[in-house]
């Protein structure tokens, strides 16, 4: 019988430690574009961008080039996306709008969540033309 634990026990941690993989503090994981939180962030990140701009179009991602995530007193998600400029003015009511093909670039956000506080923080923005 003592013989069974020394192999469970081993497998058990290995196994936890597996599962828990992405709740390591300071580990850079993928993140999940299927998960709400993940969507939250980035459309959280783009709406802060189109206050930002003195544009009076709205950008919209056109690709999500790499979504990551890492365990940071909360969650810090780390996004480089392709932006592109829609034929929509800012503060119209359109829902759905087309895109100006010629105008896109490169950005990384970074949001910084804490869900117990109900905050999201636009921490880094960096687009290049």
């Amino acid at each position: 019988m003592l013989m069974n634990w020394k192999i469970v026990v081993p497998l058990l941690a290995v196994a936890f430690i597996v599962t828990s993989a992405d709740g390591i503090p300071g580990g850079l994981v993928d993140a999940d574009m299927n998960d709400p939180a993940t969507r939250d962030a980035l459309k959280f990140a783009v709406a802060e961008y189109n206050k930002g701009t003195n544009d009076p179009y709205v950008w919209q991602v056109a690709k999500v080039v790499k979504a990551q995530k890492q365990v940071v007193a909360g969650m810090k998600y780390i996004f480089t996306v392709l932006m592109a400029r829609t034929l929509c003015r800012k503060g119209g009511v359109e829902k759905d709008c087309a895109v100006a093909p010629a105008v896109t670039y490169q950005c990384i956000f970074e949001v910084w969540s804490r869900p117990w506080l109900g905050a999201l923080q636009l921490i880094k923005q960096a687009c290049e033309e």
